[in-house]
């Protein structure tokens, strides 16, 4: 039997990191207000009332931020501990920036914005360790199932 020799493809064309970005702050822009529009729903029948077109359009900044937030976590550049917190920062502060500031009510007090900021760094919290824990244990379980394959015998 004759022996088949490896041929290297040559890798694919990398996706532009903007192209990328943009697809997937599209996906989260469309599930986010598909998602409130179907809680204001279930909360009031009229919902032309529920929502400010502003506060939909400033949906879509955030969604850029979120994307580049995951994006950046995802990729080689960063990884660890450091890449972790630049996705918090991108995703808090992006939220704090288009989601809270422009909507916040003038006469609302000081206290109501901290507790807030410390809801969203526990959900953030709990939701990545999460995410975090089954990237690990995916990652384990691949190592150990795979076969070792040398590469020095031809």
């Amino acid at each position: 039997m004759a022996k088949k020799k490896n041929i290297k493809q040559k890798p694919k064309e990398k996706k532009s990191i903007v192209a990328h970005i943009l697809r997937l702050s599209c996906i989260y822009y469309t599930i986010t207000t598909f998602l409130l529009i179907f809680l204001f729903w279930l909360i009031s029948n009229d919902i032309t009332r529920a929502m400010h077109p502003v506060a939909l359009m400033l949906i879509l900044p955030f969604c850029i931020c979120f994307a580049a937030a995951n994006t950046l976590w995802s990729s080689a550049v960063l990884s660890g501990f450091p890449a972790l917190l630049v996705h918090y920062a991108l995703t808090i502060g992006s939220i704090w920036l288009f989601l809270f500031l422009p909507n916040k009510n003038p006469d609302a007090q000081a206290s109501g914005a901290l507790i807030l900021f410390l809801a969203l760094t526990l959900i953030y919290a709990v939701v990545m360790g999460f995410v975090v824990f089954m990237r690990r244990r995916i990652k384990h379980l691949t190592r150990e199932s795979s076969e070792y394959t040398s590469v020095y015998k031809n």
